[in-house]
Parts: structure tokens; C-alpha cells; sequence
């Protein structure tokens, strides 16, 4: 079974026509069409009631139906965002339980739907929100909303400054350190959001698109080339790689399957009387750092490599200070001391998946070279690692 799925959420008055172009085609069938995204993720779409006005499913109007054989005989009006979004978080626990994760493509309405439920959403329950796309979201209201605000409710909460939205629009920036990645897309010819409250803050520029549609059309896109249909596209191969690197970050390192016993850097450990527990360590390091490091994208080799040579600095300025004094296996502790000390200082990454394991095996693939580069001991030749090995 396949770990994430993906939740369509529409906007006022909308429904499952929102994501349907003049064609028939939805946009999940765009995006299902690629087959590395086919074989992540589920679709689906949540549905819930917004109309203008429920004159004929109102109470008095139904029970009347009813008597003479009509309607569905089913009450229904508008609810509120925070009604809904507790109606989302229903039909997630309740349909959506299986999956790891999941991500909300949202429009209009939908949008500050989706942000109450994450908002409100407790860590640990399955599935984790990982993604928020807003589309045409008015996370600072809709001049429009005053149109239709004196009889909708809906439309009373999109209006700009309404309590509610308001609030939920100043705890979505409150925590946004801890919010889901999310993108931001704006419509060139939006009648009813404009772009100052397509924002919900200053977002940064790769997280902002302005796309050539209007409000309606941009839930509608007419081919995969569509720019919001091609960035949502990239957006959930992502969050693919993402989960890929998660995963290998937390491969289990084998002893028995990786002795690595003639590779350069433990030669080197060996030579120099690095104690065998530190060894293992740092076997264990390697291994784990070469699997990132073989797997991770042009990005991420970039920001590996700039850690490399900060892992470096520091091992060179331990070195220094301890080599002649200290004995190869207290010199070796000395510098794994002082990474752990800027683990989360000097050597912070902003990838997440990157660990302090990954960071300790970046130094010894530096030392898995036959130069005395990094080395444990200055008594140790090239020679002397040649005739180990």
C-alpha cells in the first residue's frame, strides 16, 4: 500500500466539479498520469456543503418536500470554517487512517479549511500533514465576502478582518516554523483574491507563484503543462525524494554485511591504536554517509559538500591542539567531542534527514583517501597504509 495520498479540498460553492476542466479531466488525473507520482500517492477529494443560499434544504422546506414525496430529506446548511475543518478531520481519521501522510491541495475557502485542521491536528496521528498547496486562498479575506456576507456565513468569514479568520490567519503565522512545507499560488487575474491576501506573510520567492488564471480556472488546468499542474507536479516529487532520504537515513547499518576492514579510513584507525568501540563507530558512520551522499539530488551534494568542508575545519583545529599531547585514540574523541559540540551550530544543515551520524561519516570518507588529509596519528605513512591493505 502505498504511504501518502493526496486530498483535494474546494472552495465556496464549489464541489467535485471545482477540479474538472471544460474536458472532463480532473486534476488529479493529470498528475496520476505520471507514473512516479502514480505509484506514491492516492487521490481523493473531500466534499462538503456551501451553497449561496439553502432555501430548499433548510428544515421548514425539506420536512414540507418530504410530505409529498420530494427531496432528499436531509438537512443541510453552511457551516462555519471550524465545523468543517472538524468534518475534514472525520473523514481523514476515518478514510484516510492507513497512510503515513498526506498532503492538501486546497482552493479559496478550502484553503483556510485545511489550515484549521492543521492548526488543530495532534502530532502522532496518522496521517502526518506534509504538504499544504494553497490555491487562491484568501488568507486575509475577500472584498467579495461583503457582497454576499449580510445572508452567507460562509462569505461573512471571508470577508477581510472577520474575527475568525483573522485569528486563524495570526496562528498560522505564529507557527510557521512548524507548519507543513507549503506553496503559495496566486492568480494573475484573480477577481476575488487579490495577492496581498493570496499570502498569508512574506513568504520566500521559491514558495510564491503567480500563475496566468483567474480565480476559477486555477482548480482547472487544461493540460500536465499547465504551470500550476507542472509545479504541483514537482512539488509531490519532492516530497518522493524527501521520503526516500528519510528512509535511508535510517538504514539499519549491518557489521556482518560492511566490515569495511580494508578500506583506507579504518587502516588508518587500526595503525594509530584508535580503540575498537570508536572504530565501529565510525564504520558505522561511513556507511551511512556514503549512502546519502550516493542518493541525495545537485541540491543536497551542495549543502553535503559545504558541511564536508566545515567538518574538516574543525577536525584540522582539534588536531592541532591535541595531537601532541594526547595519545591517537584521546585525540580521535577530542574531535568527535568538539562535531558534536556544533552539531547543531556550525554544522547545522537545514535538511532535515542529515543527522550527526551522517555529519561524523563525512570525515572519515575524507579519511578513506590515501594522503595523510585527516589521519589519527602523524607516525602513520603512506607506506604503512599501503602494506595493510
Amino acid at each position: 500500500m502505498k504511504k501518502s495520498c493526496v486530498v483535494f479540498v474546494h472552495g465556496f460553492t464549489g464541489g467535485e466539479g471545482t477540479w474538472k476542466n471544460n474536458n472532463g479531466v480532473s486534476f488529479s488525473d493529470f498528475l496520476s498520469a505520471d507514473y512516479e507520482i502514480d505509484q506514491a500517492y492516492d487521490f481523493y477529494e473531500f466534499d462538503y456543503y456551501t451553497k449561496i443560499a439553502s432555501l430548499f434544504d433548510s428544515a421548514t422546506v425539506v420536512r414540507l418536500l418530504g410530505l409529498v414525496g420530494f427531496g432528499s430529506g436531509k438537512v443541510k446548511k453552511n457551516q462555519p470554517i471550524r465545523r468543517i475543518s472538524e468534518l475534514l478531520s472525520t473523514y481523514v481519521r476515518t478514510n484516510l487512517n492507513s497512510y503515513d501522510s498526506v498532503i492538501f491541495i486546497a482552493h479559496s475557502l478550502g484553503g483556510l479549511i485545511v489550515k484549521d485542521y492543521i492548526l488543530n491536528h495532534e502530532k502522532g496521528d496518522t496521517p502526518e500533514p506534509i504538504g499544504y498547496l494553497s490555491l487562491a486562498v484568501p488568507h486575509k479575506g475577500s472584498i467579495a465576502g461583503y457582497l454576499l456576507g449580510p445572508f452567507n456565513l460562509n462569505a461573512k468569514e471571508l470577508q477581510p478582518l472577520n474575527a475568525y479568520s483573522d485569528a486563524l490567519n495570526n496562528a498560522w503565522i505564529d507557527t510557521k516554523e512548524s507548519l507543513p512545507k507549503a506553496q503559495y499560488y496566486i492568480a494573475l487575474h484573480d477577481e476575488c483574491v487579490d495577492e496581498v491576501s493570496a499570502l498569508p506573510f512574506t513568504v520566500k520567492k521559491s514558495d510564491k507563484f503567480v500563475v496566468d488564471h483567474d480565480h476559477i480556472s486555477i482548480c482547472k488546468p487544461s493540460d500536465p503543462n499547465d504551470f500550476v499542474c507542472a509545479q504541483v507536479a514537482k512539488f509531490l516529487k519532492s516530497r518522493i525524494y524527501d521520503f526516500t532520504m528519510s528512509e535511508l537515513a535510517t538504514t539499519v547499518f549491518k557489521p556482518e554485511s560492511n566490515s569495511y576492514e580494508k578500506e583506507i579510513f579504518v587502516i588508518k584507525m587500526i595503525l594509530s591504536d584508535v580503540g575498537e568501540k570508536g572504530i565501529d563507530d565510525a564504520k558505522g558512520s561511513f556507511f551511512h554517509a556514503e549512502i546519502i551522499t550516493k542518493a541525495a539530488d545537485k541540491k543536497d551534494r551542495i549543502t553535503l559538500q559545504d558541511l564536508q568542508t566545515k567538518v574538516l575545519s574543525l577536525y584540522q583545529q582539534s588536531y592541532n591542539a591535541h595531537s601532541s599531547k594526547l595519545e591517537a585514540n584521546e585525540v580521535f574523541a577530542k574531535v568527535h567531542d568538539l562535531l558534536l559540540e556544533q552539531d547543531s551550530k556550525v554544522l547545522v544543515s537545514g535538511v532535515n534527514y542529515i543527522n550527526f551520524m551522517h555529519k561524523k561519516g563525512l570525515l572519515h570518507q575524507l579519511a578513506n583517501k590515501l594522503t595523510n588529509q585527516v589521519t589519527w596519528s602523524d607516525k602513520i605513512g603512506v607506506q604503512d597504509i599501503l602494506a595493510k591493505m
